[in-house]
This record gives structure tokens, C-alpha cells and sequence, in this order.
């Protein structure tokens, strides 16, 4: 992957740490997605000698770990398991690393576990924080920890940069609305193949009846829930700032449903989505015959 060019002070800086007394545990922060697992990635990869172009998550290496939230959170137990991890004698590398994806979604029990660790650090063992939003870390993590920092980029260059990735520049526009502009994220819907959501919502408020509507949340059946929603919302959000009056208290109004949605389907992994997609288009296309006839919800 061709690395983009606002990650260009990130990568100098790692860089600049490597050549120098690297800190024991470093936090990679930015926007989030804007490419701070691959500044993770290539640091990681370095530390332990591996090419920096390589996927962390799908290499087996004895001194590196590489641990992401299941079910959205990273617990207790992967914690413990990364810190009996690091005081063990490297075994291939001069040194170990231990690379946590999302960190601020630690719970409680497992950053206060972690802090031991941080406060003494064994020796020639490095952990690596990764977060697109290190407020909601701990500040006793934040504080034990030597800061990268990433910067977006504007939307010109994010779109220019995912055009010599291969996306189809419509497509893009799309999903830079649903994904926050967070191009990595853009990217990644792409790869999988992953239809925006505009093309299905503006069918839905058009649909001569309710039939039209399920055969929409059909097609639907099988994206994530949770995910789902958040696109819609960010959606719904980008039309509320450009409709006036009542028609964006109906928006609002429509987004607090869609957020109530998302918080169950977060907690409730047995929500029968198909049901949920296609009560939430049929409620969309009452809100969507009130909006007036204008932009869609694309990147400029």
C-alpha cells in the first residue's frame, strides 16, 4: 500500500524515535482512520526487524503481539496475556512488542492492569498504543506514554489519495460522508466490496410501497447493525446541517431512533437485523418525502 502523503511527518518521526532511545510505550493518536495503524504497523514491524510493509495481523512472530476489541472492547484477559507476554526473553528479535489496536477501548479493569506495566516496563519490551480518540483513555495511560501525533488531510487530497488506491471516485464521496471523511475507513468499505448507503436510502423514500421497502432491507441483510446505523447517522447529520426548519427537527429526530438502534444492536448481538433495517427505511422514507429536493450527501 502506498503509504499517503499527511502520514509523511508521522513516519519521520518514528523514524527520528528508532534512531534515537526508543520510549517504552508509545500512543499513536490521530482522527481516527486516517492511518494510524499503519504508522503502528511499520513501527512494530521495525522494533522486531520484520519489513514495515508487512501486515502485523496476519504474521506469526514469537516476539510480537498484535490485540484488537472483541465485541468492541479489549478486555482483562488480553491484557494479562500481553504482560506475562513481555517479560518473557525474546526469542527471535532483540526485543518484543506488543501492539494494541483501539486502546481507548480498554475497559477499566484491563487499563488499570496495564499501568504496572507502563510504570516498570521490562527490558527491551515496547508497547504500542494505537487510538482515534485518546481522550476516552485513562490519563494515567496517556501520561506514561510518548505521543505520535497524525494530522487529517483536507478532502481533496483524502480523495485523491483513495483515487490512486483504485476507488471509484463517486463511491468515495459517498462513503467520506458516512466515515467521517476517515480515509482508511473509506478504503476499507471499499475492499470489501461494500455498497453506499445513499442509493438504498434515497430508494427507500421514493417506494411506492411498503414492498419496495423490504425488498430494500433485503438487500441489506446481512451488514452489521451497529455500523450500519453509524453511517446513517453521520448521513442524517450532513442533511440536518444543510435543511432548514422543521424538516431538521424530523432529521434529529430520526437520528435519536437511529442511535437507540445502535446502542441495542452493541449490546444485543441476537437483534434481528433484517426487522430492524427494514422498520428504520420505512420510518427514513417518512422523514426523506419532507426534505427538499437538493444535495446528496457527498464529499465535496
Amino acid at each position: 500500500m502506498k503509504p499517503p502523503p499527511w502520514l509523511d511527518d508521522a513516519f519521520a518521526r518514528v523514524e527520528a524515535l528508532l534512531g534515537a532511545r526508543l520510549p517504552h510505550a508509545l500512543l499513536i493518536q490521530g482522527p481516527g482512520g486516517w492511518g494510524e495503524e499503519l504508522v503502528a504497523n511499520a513501527l512494530a514491524a521495525k522494533i522486531v526487524g520484520l519489513d514495515p510493509g508487512a501486515d502485523l495481523r496476519e504474521v506469526a512472530h514469537p516476539d510480537l503481539r498484535w490485540r484488537e476489541p472483541e465485541d468492541g472492547v479489549l478486555k482483562i484477559d488480553a491484557v494479562r496475556q500481553v504482560i506475562e507476554f513481555l517479560v518473557q526473553t525474546p526469542q527471535l528479535a532483540l526485543r518484543k512488542v506488543a501492539v494494541f489496536r483501539d486502546a481507548e477501548r480498554m475497559n477499566a479493569n484491563a487499563a488499570n492492569a496495564l499501568l504496572k506495566t507502563l510504570e516498570e516496563p521490562p527490558e527491551e519490551s515496547f508497547l504500542v498504543l494505537v487510538s482515534g480518540a485518546p481522550e476516552r483513555l485513562l490519563p494515567t495511560v496517556r501520561s506514561r506514554c510518548q505521543r505520535i501525533v497524525l494530522r487529517g488531510a483536507d478532502t481533496a487530497r483524502a480523495l485523491a489519495w483513495l483515487a490512486e488506491m483504485g476507488v471509484d471516485a463517486d463511491a468515495a464521496r459517498y462513503f467520506a460522508v458516512e466515515y467521517g471523511g476517515a480515509p482508511f475507513a473509506v478504503l476499507r468499505a471499499a475492499q470489501r466490496e461494500q455498497a453506499p448507503l445513499w442509493p438504498t436510502l434515497a430508494a427507500a423514500g421514493r417506494a411506492a410501497a411498503p414492498s419496495g421497502v423490504a425488498e430494500l432491507a433485503e438487500q441489506r441483510r446481512d451488514e452489521d447493525l451497529a455500523d450500519f446505523c453509524a453511517r446513517w447517522l453521520r448521513v442524517v447529520h450532513w442533511l440536518a446541517r444543510r435543511t432548514p426548519g422543521a424538516e431538521t427537527a424530523a432529521l434529529l429526530g430520526f437520528g435519536a431512533e437511529l442511535m437507540e438502534v445502535r446502542r441495542a444492536a452493541l449490546f444485543n448481538t441476537g437483534l434481528n437485523r433484517p426487522m430492524q433495517i427494514e422498520r428504520l427505511l420505512l420510518l427514513w422514507a417518512n422523514v426523506f418525502r419532507r426534505l427538499p429536493e437538493g444535495d446528496e450527501p457527498k464529499a465535496a
